[in-house]
């Protein structure tokens, strides 16, 4: 029953966090799928909609072909017994610990991972800061900010319901801030989440007098009321992936054809701050999974024909001089769920065996981990906030690996090389 959790609990993490994880495939130049089953997406322009100014398209050349710099002499890779973590779920960094979602309690429900617990480095054994009182339901989707939590839980037998919850810094109770309206013709998707400071936005279906909603939404200390602050109908375009920085606030907007055939995918920028207009800051209307950090917005695109959940090339708008570039992931030719910290950003490459990391100080790629064909090791899932990356190891094809949790502190802005 065990091996048998873990194996349902892996894949349902992989596919809920990135809601259409599951149909991702590395895309090649010489297959593409055909629309009726992952569509190019790049026409649509609803004419309601207005079509704000664009800045200057990236250009599609590869980036710099070197080795990735090692970092692994500057940094102190730490292992976490499975013992402690097992069955694992979903898992993330704030920067300062651990968090994760696991049924490593004896009354959790079969396949289900109910709780949520923290690790805070360098001690190693758990703390459980959220007891589900819904012992078949699972925490999905976890993010934070240095002690400041939001995660969603849903139940695992079908109905169309989910739960977003916030756990502030330093609070005992968590406070529910939003939840799935139950409407049939409601998508009930999981919600998008980030948060930062004293701030949590997220991403929600709702009923809307004209029918279903997509909306981005709000909450912020001390009241933690939710405020609607975009809303796009549904049947036309639908809001995701928000990423957070202080007031900064970038996030992705899905706009249809009215055949639901193709779509296009835009990155926007406002401020949570001030009552500001957003502004569209790709071109190609492949951009998304968009992340916050000092001076820039990077973002993810898929190649033509893939899901935005698919792996693909990451780029960066530069809010300095407004221009558009390609950013190097070498040695991955593709990547997929990048999230950022204080000097790096990190993502899951498509070649597993190995795991790198962006250096913004020095603009290069920096080896983490790496592992030989032999030894089948693979660095699954990195997620980093702060300088705190975390992420998971696995053995593949080993039924007696339950994978590990393994982290490391990146070198801080103040100290470059």
């Amino acid at each position: 029953m065990t091996q048998r959790r873990w194996t349902v609990a892996t894949l349902l993490a992989i596919c809920t966090s990135g809601v259409a994880a599951c149909s991702a495939v590395t895309p090649t130049p010489t297959h593409a799928p055909s629309v009726a089953t992952s569509p190019d997406r790049e026409s649509a322009r609803p004419p309601s909609l207005p079509q704000p100014s664009t800045p200057p398209r990236a250009s599609d050349e590869p980036g710099p072909s070197f080795p990735p710099d090692d970092l692994r002499a500057e940094i102190d890779i730490i292992s976490v017994d499975p013992a402690l973590t097992h069955p694992i779920l979903e898992f993330v960094s704030d920067g300062e610990a651990i968090l994760f979602s696991s049924a490593r309690a004896e009354d959790a429900g079969p396949d289900a991972a109910p709780d949520l617990w923290r690790i805070l480095p360098p001690r190693a054994e758990p703390e459980l800061l959220w007891r589900n009182p819904e012992r078949n339901h699972s925490i999905v989707k976890i993010t934070g900010d240095l002690g400041l939590v939001a995660f969603v839980e849903m139940p695992l037998t079908g109905e169309r319901a989910w739960n977003l919850w916030l756990l502030p810094r330093g609070a005992e109770e968590a406070v529910l801030v939003d939840a799935h309206p139950g409407d049939e013709d409601v998508s009930s998707l999981v919600p998008s989440v980030a948060v930062s400071e004293s701030s949590v936005v997220w991403t929600a279906f709702d009923r809307g007098s004209d029918g279903p909603v997509s909306q981005l939404r709000i909450a912020r200390a001390p009241g933690w009321e939710p405020q609607t602050i975009h809303e796009l109908p549904a049947v036309e375009a639908e809001v995701w992936l928000p990423s957070m920085r202080g007031s900064t606030l970038a996030y992705t907007e899905v706009h249809y054809s009215p055949d639901r055939s193709s779509d296009e995918r835009r990155v926007f920028l406002t401020s949570t701050a001030a009552d500001a207009e957003p502004r569209r800051l790709d071109t190609s209307g492949r951009a998304t999974m968009p992340i916050v950090v000092e001076d820039a917005v990077l973002w993810k695109e898929a190649d033509r024909g893939f899901s935005m959940f698919n792996w693909g090339r990451m780029f960066r708008y530069d809010l300095r001089t407004e221009t558009v570039s390609r950013l190097s992931t070498v040695p991955q030719r593709y990547v997929n769920y990048p999230s950022a910290g204080y000097r790096f950003v990190a993502w899951w490459g498509a070649d597993s065996f190995r795991l790198v990391v962006y250096d913004l100080v020095t603009d290069e790629p920096r080896l983490v981990a790496t592992n030989s064909i032999e030894s089948q090791g693979s660095e699954l899932r990195p997620s980093l906030a702060g300088d705190l990356l975390v992420w998971r190891h696995v053995v593949a094809f080993d039924p007696e690996d339950l994978g590990e949790l393994r982290y490391a502190f990146l070198p801080p802005v103040r100290e470059p090389r």
